[in-house]
């Protein structure tokens, strides 16, 4: 399911078009449901390709470590993604979550222009984030930006940010009840 699919642009951010939603899933089922939607790793495997095209002039990579502890080779710097955690929504119809990922992409500046550049570089990470959506889920947005400090030659920044997608359990559609009428009747 793409973030351009209606049931995800309906009012995602506080509730759900669950019924669209519903019909999208049962109409791209195979194995289970959670074949539905993108896993961790492709979401952010498409982050770190949407910042390799943004910063090509630094590395750019997955690193859950302190920044203190990444082996920095290259001489103008790295940025590096790393998932931090999600928050997720209220179970909805006993199968899916909205699931809000949260993400830290740390910029390592090597000094060498005295820090003349790192806003442009702070700039150019920023822009190939914000409205980015990732597979299956919203556009991305930017939550804050922080110095880290400068230590060994290295300036050190930390940019978090968010998406929202689904996350939805393995049952087999087999399990679930299925629709076999409807009245349009009004209910008293």
């Amino acid at each position: 399911m793409t973030p351009s699919h209606p049931a995800f642009s309906a009012s995602f951010g506080k509730q759900p078009c669950w019924p669209a939603i519903r019909a999208r899933l049962r109409a791209s089922l195979s194995l289970s449901w959670s074949s539905v939607v993108a896993s961790t790793s492709q979401i952010v495997d498409a982050l770190l390709a949407r910042l390799r095209a943004g910063v090509p002039q630094l590395t750019v990579e997955y690193f859950a470590g302190a920044e203190d502890d990444y082996p920095l080779t290259h001489p103008q710097g790295a940025a590096l993604l790393c998932l931090r955690g999600s928050q997720f929504g209220p179970l909805r119809d006993g199968y899916g979550q909205l699931r809000t990922l949260q993400l830290t992409i740390t910029v390592l500046l090597g000094q060498s222009r005295a820090g003349e550049a790192d806003g442009d570089v702070l700039d150019a990470v920023r822009q190939s984030c914000l409205g980015f959506a990732p597979p299956d889920c919203q556009p991305a947005w930017l939550l804050s930006e922080t110095f880290l400090g400068y230590r060994d030659g290295v300036a050190r920044y930390a940019i978090a940010l968010a998406t929202d997608t689904l996350q939805v359990t393995a049952a087999s559609p087999e399990s679930l009840p299925v629709l076999t009428a409807v009245s349009l009747e009004e209910q008293p």
